[in-house]
């Protein structure tokens, strides 16, 4: 296990976070490799086949992180976690936290129009997130949480940019 704390500046950063965690076996497979490093093998055997795609969008938003090992002579896949700590370093207005907290606890049928309307803003594969709060008339704290959120674009430095 890791010795580093995940700083979080901006409360959109929280998205992902709470996303993933809502359900079970996503917080039931990062517990595991929280207690210590574990194969690759030996999760897919207590989580089926979904264990490798839990781990990758796991290692996407940086919680866990993979390694090369040796095991009666070949090598095998382990995990373990990026941080041991956790601390929130932000203000914001409470109005805007409710926001994140909905965007984050939403069924992805239900965001899913939400995210068809971010996408169909994005002109060119690329627009300023500034101009995106302006045209959906939301604080830009809350266009980044949806792009957090968004399976479909990413944040780039002050833009959002379709994958």
């Amino acid at each position: 296990m890791s010795n580093n704390t995940k700083i979080i500046n901006d409360p959109a950063d929280l998205v992902p976070l709470l996303h993933v965690f809502k359900n079970d076996r996503y917080t039931e497979i990062f517990r595991q490799v929280f207690d210590g490093d574990v194969s690759q093998d030996e999760l897919e055997e207590e989580f089926g086949k979904d264990a490798e795609e839990m781990l990758d969008l796991l290692n996407s938003i940086g919680l866990v992180k993979s390694h090369w090992s040796m095991n009666n002579g070949s090598p095998v896949k382990e995990y373990e976690t990026s941080y041991s700590r956790f601390k929130a370093n932000f203000e914001c207005d409470l109005k805007e936290i409710v926001e994140i907290l909905h965007i984050s606890m939403l069924s992805d049928e239900l965001f899913e129009k939400d995210q068809e309307a971010l996408e169909g803003m994005i002109e060119n594969g690329s627009e300023f997130i500034s101009d995106l709060s302006e045209k959906l008339e939301q604080s830009e704290v809350l266009v980044r949480a949806m792009a957090r959120r968004s399976d479909s674009v990413y944040i780039r430095g002050n833009k959002i940019e379709r994958k």
